[in-house]
């Protein structure tokens, strides 16, 4: 769901005053010579992100920089002294404290450094954006998030704190200092402040003493993640471990599983005496039985952690390796539970080692960093973008291209920050985002908008013709910029959506929200400041036909669902409608006339959705608690339903959500609720359709209604209606179609039969010394897998019902033709027993269409040799099948058998046949044919010789027409000739 765009900024550390003492501010520094030029001991060794998202900080051997993230710029500096380097050693790594406040830096002699940071004032700024309409100075507007200007920061030393035992790694919590120690190995944990209850102000349990750690290693790495109340630890031995702390985890109210409320403690077994508890997840591969020392060095490499990293939206862990692959596990409960889901290759070997894994703030996305190069994952591991090029070009070697030290993420997920090895610059790559990761709105998923820091991209295939559609060449894609007005002081871009008939976009950032004519190309916001600053959009926005409903939180802390049109300026006092809800909402869904609203008490609201030229309201007409079904309402990402036959076309709508089968998509989870009715009382029958899926969606009406299509980070996985079983509630639930896909789906064209994507491309051009990237649109027909599927299942006569209301569409006959090869290709290299065979069936099948001969023709010319027989013996003689084209006059088509018989050495005597179909070309006036004709008999012969005879034998006289003919062949072939390399 991200994809880089343009070119990656570059920040380069301020330069300071020579014989800096202790701390300055980089506010009042210059250019001259009394400030220092960088060299290698300023290299930056780690960035890290503060969890406010206002500030970042980075340090290099001597040196802390902190950062302001909007604007971008440095605002403070902790330069240390030769004295406190020779006393303490160099900086090795940073420890920021959550509430931001604390900045702790580790050094290369076992100490900790502390920092405090405080802020002024919100007025008193070192720099604001001021404008001047009058002035004679150009017109300068601020950036996205950048209104506010920047705020003064002042950074004082505190104090040092000596860990004796030596430090592996550290943890900065909000009440204490987590050390993992080397001598000996240990957790230790240091309160910030002394305890109030008379506590003891340190803590600490030896590794020897964890029966469940049970190895004699170090802990190398621990990262903490708090939404989940889970540590990832990284013992020396390249293992990955779950653990969790009883206090903390108490504190928190965490229990025994990631997808449910905060309730109770961890674990009741866990002694007091413990402090930590927890589960090995991953083992290196070392019983690999190999003979061959480099392969079994591999192949540990390959399973051999080095990185981790917790996805709290998801419940899943990513794992990264010295030999580059990255491990995704589901953490299902804090009792040991946690499945690999999946095992992500790296994209190309010489990336080297993982040397970072970050998943972004909405946990859509992961950014890998190499040693050579990056990559970026969606959520279940679907490659969206890298860092090689198509034809690398060693002569512009970008630093950022080639290796990734550490990374973090800005808060809003659209920008990654970087290093580089030994180098003195940041760097930061900028995103678009889809929609839907945003906002679940069935429109984002109908109609393809990706946002950015600055504008919006819209995908217009939808209104262009067949052929322009799927055509990459074609430019399909609207940029709309967002007014600055509005981003400056509302950034990020929290929440987008899109109408379903696609002439209505509407945006929300921090606060208040705006909306876009696609036709007029007018944006319309709040004119009064403090209408816009009343409420912040949460839970989601819909349009319906003109009109935007949307879930807000007001600043008088109540929930609202509210109706603007969008004829009507966008004021407090011209809202069409404003339903209050009970709760705060989780998202808003339309389904029809029907809005759907998910709240955090776990009900589902249905309000009918009445208007007219005169009015607009909402209906409340049913309610339903899950309790008891969703343990946790806040891991909800989606929430649709499906209507029996029978409800849908008879029944009254205030009903429907009593006799609707609930789709719900838990995390990952697709989950399908179907309704039980007994003694008055509604319960619910569930079936697990898949796991991993990272999106899906429900047609409501057309040819494919009441199928459910979904993408699992792999391939699309399709639910046609007889497969879900709507009205007789299954047992159990049919696979899915598979429909493999080499990009990531973003829409689905159900009218054109195509499913559409993008794909990130990094380019470099001659005439600039940079590479920047791209995004190409990607197409894949599924005709082709549907009617595989009814063959499959012995159902041609809804196979045919499907082809005919494809028939039109100019590719319709390249779908068959797929679809023929497939099968072919599969059952030639391992032949079915027969009454298992599709092939048959899929050729009678064809037998319904007019283009059935060019779709054999066309499959055969593209499949191998050795299965041609296997075909033919089903189809028939391609003799017979060219004379059947010579009848209906496709003589084009019989050229292509004509070829076919000449390969297959069928024709006793081929020249007849080739004089026969030349000579009815030629009375045909077809003089594309002729030429086509003339080059097969030219390759036959370069000569030429075959081919004047066969002029001559159809009496085509060579001072006329023959000569001409075989001139113009010559010279189309001297022209291809010339062409290729």
């Amino acid at each position: 769901m991200y994809w880089p765009i343009s070119t990656p900024r570059q920040f380069s550390l301020p330069r300071l005053p020579h014989n800096n003492q202790g701390s300055r501010s980089p506010s009042n520094t210059g250019t001259g010579s009394g400030y220092a030029d960088l060299n290698d001991e300023d290299s930056i060794i780690t960035i890290k992100m503060a969890r406010n998202g206002l500030v970042f900080a980075v340090i290099t051997s001597r040196n802390l920089y902190i950062y302001q993230s909007r604007p971008l710029c440095p605002v403070a500096v902790a330069a240390r002294t030769d004295n406190s380097i020779s006393n303490y050693g160099h900086n090795v790594n940073l420890l920021i404290r959550p509430d931001s406040q604390l900045f702790i830096v580790q050094t290369s002699m076992g100490y900790f450094m502390t920092f405090t940071l405080t802020a002024s004032s919100a007025d008193d700024r070192v720099m604001k954006m001021s404008f001047d309409n009058i002035s004679d100075l150009p017109y300068i507007v601020p950036g996205p998030g950048e209104e506010g200007g920047v705020i003064q920061h002042n950074i004082k030393y505190k104090m040092v704190i000596k860990v004796d035992a030596g430090i592996e790694s550290a943890l900065a919590l909000e009440d204490e200092l987590l050390v993992l120690t080397t001598s000996p190995p240990a957790a230790q944990l240091i309160r910030w402040v002394a305890d109030s209850k008379g506590g003891p102000q340190t803590r600490t349990e030896l590794l020897a003493h964890m029966d469940w750690f049970n190895v004699r290693e170090r802990i190398t790495t621990v990262i903490w993640e708090k939404a989940m109340g889970l540590f990832g630890w990284i013992s020396s031995n390249g293992k990955g471990w779950a653990v969790v702390n009883s206090s903390i985890s108490s504190g928190n109210g965490t229990n025994s599983s990631p997808n449910s409320e905060p309730s109770s403690p961890v674990t009741e077994r866990m002694s007091k005496s413990k402090i930590f508890s927890g589960f090995c997840f991953h083992t290196p591969n070392k019983s690999v039985s190999s003979t061959n020392t480099d392969r079994r060095s591999s192949l540990l490499d390959a399973t051999f952690v080095v990185n981790i990293a917790i996805n709290s939206r998801f419940s899943l862990i990513g794992a990264g390796t010295l030999g580059g692959n990255i491990f995704i596990y589901n953490v299902k409960d804090y009792a040991g539970h946690i499945p690999l889901l999946r095992e992500i290759k790296s994209p190309f070997t010489s990336f080297g080692k993982i040397t970072t894994i970050k998943w972004s703030p909405d946990g859509y996305a992961l950014f890998a960093g190499y040693e050579r190069g990056w990559a970026l994952y969606s959520v279940y591991g679907k490659l969206e973008a890298h860092s090689m090029l198509a034809e690398d070009n060693s002569l512009h070697s970008e630093k950022w291209r080639k290796g990734i030290c550490d990374a973090c993420w800005t808060p809003n997920g659209n920008e990654i920050l970087f290093i580089t090895p030994k180098s003195q610059d940041m760097w930061s790559i900028e995103f678009s985002k889809w929609s839907l990761s945003g906002n679940f709105s069935w429109d984002n998923i109908s109609r393809t908008l990706l946002f950015a820091n600055e504008k919006l991209l819209l995908y217009r295939g939808h209104d262009q013709s067949n052929l322009t559609t799927i055509s990459h060449e074609a430019i399909l894609w609207q940029e709309i910029a967002i007014p600055y007005a509005y981003i400056s002081d509302n950034w990020p871009i929290q929440s987008s959506c899109i109408s379903h008939d696609g002439k209505w976009i509407a945006i929300a950032g921090k606060h208040g929200l705006g909306h876009y004519s696609i036709y007029s190309g007018r944006w319309k916001f709040f004119v009064n400041e403090n209408m816009e600053n009343e409420f912040s959009v949460h839970g989601g926005m819909v349009w319906f036909n003109n009109i935007l409903l949307v879930s807000v939180d007001t600043d008088r802390n109540t929930h609202e669902i509210r109706a603007y049109s969008r004829d009507r300026e966008l004021d407090s006092s011209l809202v069409l409608h404003v339903q209050q809800i009970p709760s705060s909402v989780i998202m808003i869904s339309l389904v029809g006339d029907s809005l759907l609203v998910y709240t955090y008490s776990n009900t589902l609201y249905q309000f009918i959705v009445y208007y007219n030229t005169f009015q607009f309201s909402l209906e409340l007409v049913g309610q339903v608690s899950f309790a008891g079904i969703v343990h946790a309402p806040a891991r909800v990402r989606a929430i649709n339903w499906i209507l029996p036959d029978d409800q849908a076309k008879n029944g009254n709508p205030i009903d429907d959500i009593s006799f609707a089968t609930i789709v719900f998509l838990i995390d990952g989870k697709l989950v399908m609720l179907y309704p039980l009715h007994s003694d008055a009382d509604l319960r619910y029958d569930m079936k697990v359709l898949k796991d991993n899926v990272e999106y899906y969606t429900i047609v409501h009406r057309g040819l494919l209604k009441n199928s459910i299509w979904a993408f699992d980070g792999t391939d699309v996985l399709v639910w046609l209606e007889d497969m879900l079983n709507i009205n007789t509630r299954p047992d159990a639930i049919s696979d899915p179609i598979r429909i493999n896909v080499d990009f990531y789906p973003l829409s689905f064209l159900f009218d054109k039969g195509i499913i559409i994507g993008v794909e990130s491309n990094l380019t470099h051009r001659r005439n600039v010394s940079f590479s920047y990237s791209s995004q190409t649109t990607r197409t894949h027909l599924f005709i082709h897998h549907i009617l595989r599927h009814y063959l499959t299942a012995n159902k041609e006569a809804e196979a045919l019902h499907i082809a005919r209301s494809y028939q039109n569409l100019e590719y319709f006959g390249h779908s068959l033709e797929v679809m023929l090869h497939d099968v072919l290709d599969e059952e030639a290299d391992k032949p079915p027993p027969p009454e298992e065979a599709i092939l048959p069936r899929v050729v009678n099948f064809l037998n319904n269409f007019n283009e059935m001969l060019d779709v054999i023709v066309g499959c055969t010319r593209k499949t191998e040799l050795a299965s041609w027989n296997v075909l033919f013996d089903i189809v028939g003689s391609p003799k017979n099948l060219f004379e059947k084209c010579i009848s209906l006059g496709q003589l084009k088509t019989a050229g292509g058998y004509l070829l076919i018989l000449q390969t297959m050495e069928q024709l006793e005597d081929s020249s007849a046949e080739m004089i026969r179909l030349f000579s009815m070309a030629m009375e045909a006036g077809d003089w594309d044919l002729c030429k086509e004709l003339a080059r097969f008999l030219t390759a036959l012969d370069n000569s030429g010789e075959t081919l004047r005879e066969t002029l001559k034998k159809i009496k085509l006289s060579d001072e006329l027409n023959g000569a001409s003919l075989i001139d113009d062949v010559d010279e189309k072939l001297r022209v291809e000739s010339a062409d290729q390399p």
